[in-house]
């Protein structure tokens, strides 16, 4: 059973997802402070990530809590 601090591997790999997709829309976004409206494509498609990975996370984590719900609530039916 895993304790609160701990998360699951595809909650923490979506959470990085998140970030690196953060991380591009800042790089896209700042060349249109200097009047630069032209950034590559690849740029435009890395930052899809953000949501890929806020995404995965939720539905990983809600999946994760689910899991431990049913395990828990087999507990206490062994138990009565």
């Amino acid at each position: 059973m895993s304790t609160s601090t701990s998360r699951p591997r595809p909650v923490r790999i979506g959470l990085a997802l998140f970030v690196i997709g953060l991380v591009f829309i800042a790089i896209d976004v700042l060349p249109f402070f200097f009047d630069d409206h032209n950034t590559p494509l690849w740029l435009n498609l890395a930052c899809l990530l953000a949501p890929l990975g806020f995404g995965m996370a939720i539905w990983s984590g809600i999946a994760a809590g689910r899991a431990e719900q049913r395990e828990a609530a087999r507990a206490v039916e062994r138990q009565s």
